[in-house]
């Protein structure tokens, strides 16, 4: 990711806020997406820093409008979470980045 990734920078500063890893929620772009993937490191259960940092995402971006998806990851043979992950269209992501630069949104 860029230097001027307003939503990456903003998150992984409020991770630490939280006391939370800022190399916790792991960045990707593959083609038209962004992806944040938070690896759940509980064999039973549901990793705690996993749903803080949703509910960081959530609260930053639903205020702003902008469309994004969640995807829970299961491992293949059972009912164990491996992963959480949010995506956006690249597109949306970028107004994001854009509405976190100017402070201005609809």
């Amino acid at each position: 990711m860029k230097e001027n990734d307003y939503f990456q920078n903003l998150l992984k500063r409020l991770c630490k806020a939280e006391n939370i890893s800022s190399r916790k929620p792991r960045f990707e772009e593959v083609e038209d997406l962004v992806l944040i993937h938070m690896k759940n490191h509980l064999k039973a259960g549901v990793d705690l820093e996993c749903l803080k940092i949703l509910n960081l995402i959530y609260q930053t971006v639903v205020p702003l409008s902008v469309k994004f998806t969640q995807q829970l990851c299961l491992y293949p043979s059972g009912d164990r979470l491996d992963r959480v992950t949010v995506s956006f269209k690249k597109s949306d992501y970028m107004d994001l980045n854009q509405k976190l630069k100017t402070g201005q949104w609809d």
